[in-house]
């Protein structure tokens, strides 16, 4: 019951709270009552992760400035989420978004019970008349974040370390093989690429332990892929004076002398494809992915100083994988 209650509460709350975040002010909602269109999202982790669930926040707000009524609800573990999706559907939101695809075999077979409403899953693998799912390239996150990685080192060595063992990290970790891969055929390189799953998004502390075990072994430039816990990766290079290439807004704002660049994944740009869908009416009838081309994936917040060669092959290498000549593999062989 304790659960329950809280999701309600967030429910009742988080609309106010929400046009908060920033300072800025939303456009003021339009229409009222039950013509308003309602979305809500659930989020794994906690909205001021500095990463995947930030950016997803942003989204959000951005479709309360276009006049939604919004909602989410915060550090939903994956037993969980039908929970709260249940009770964000009989509040009467009209579009459901689930943040992780951790969530979808518990919640797909529950969407049937709510036809009205439309969930739309990322990461997702089902799509029916109302579940929708989508994909961010979180492989040409990791293949631009390697390639960053793999320029900058000195060592010759550089470590991933993700999150959670679900297909959008696997495919992470697979892409930044695939940059530093690239790096070396294509710019000379010689270098080495360590990477370990914690299995845990939240987890900062064992997230730091991994990075710290991977600097010890001669890793120098170290790139997170774990939501929350990536910022003990951060932390780790911090404080053993070693760089990092942040995957999330937060990672250059917590250590703006360590974090090289950041490899951003604006799920902000995401939640536009969805509110075009809810505006339009016209929902897609396959899984739409989201990287570079649809400007999902970037390079952003250079560290003062970082060598222009490096800053002019990465840009080079975005140009690519935008036009298609660059194709990174999502599944590992």
């Amino acid at each position: 019951m304790k659960k329950i209650f809280a999701i309600v509460v967030i429910i009742a709350l988080t609309a106010a709270l929400a046009a908060c975040g920033n300072g800025a002010d939303p456009a003021p909602p339009t229409g009222d009552g039950p013509t308003q269109i309602r979305v809500a999202s659930i989020f794994a982790g906690p909205v001021n992760d500095g990463s995947f669930n930030e950016t997803q926040l942003n989204g959000l707000r951005r479709m309360e400035a276009r006049g939604a009524h919004i909602a989410y609800a915060e550090n939903i573990g994956d037993t969980d989420a039908a929970e709260a999706m249940r009770a964000f559907a009989a509040e009467g939101y009209d579009v459901i978004v689930l943040s992780t695809n951790a969530y979808q075999d518990l919640v797909f077979p529950l969407t049937g019970d709510f036809p009205d409403t439309r969930f739309v899953q990322f990461n997702g693998t089902q799509m029916t008349d109302n579940f929708f799912s989508l994909r961010v390239q979180n492989e040409e996150l990791g293949f631009l974040a390697g390639v960053v990685a793999a320029l900058s080192t000195e060592t010759g060595m550089v470590g991933f370390v993700g999150g959670q063992e679900i297909t959008p990290i696997l495919a992470g970790s697979w892409g930044f093989q695939q940059g530093v891969d690239y790096v070396n055929e294509h710019f000379g390189r010689d270098v080495t690429a360590v990477r370990i799953n914690t299995g845990n998004f939240l987890d900062a502390n064992q997230a730091k332990e991994t990075a710290i075990s991977m600097i010890e072994s001669g890793v120098d430039v170290l790139v997170p892929l774990a939501d929350a816990a990536g910022n003990g990766v951060i932390e780790a290079a911090e404080e053993r004076g070693k760089m990092a290439v942040g995957t999330g807004p937060g990672h250059a704002r917590n250590a703006p002398n360590t974090v090289i660049a950041t490899i951003v994944r604006d799920n902000a740009y995401v939640y536009d494809s969805i509110w075009s869908w809810i505006e339009s009416g016209n929902w897609p009838t396959e899984i739409i992915p989201h990287g570079a081309a649809a400007g999902v994936i970037y390079a952003e917040n250079w560290l003062a100083g970082t060598d222009a060669e490096i800053i002019e092959l990465t840009e080079l290498v975005l140009s690519r994988m935008i036009s298609g000549e660059i194709y990174v593999d999502r599944n590992h062989p």
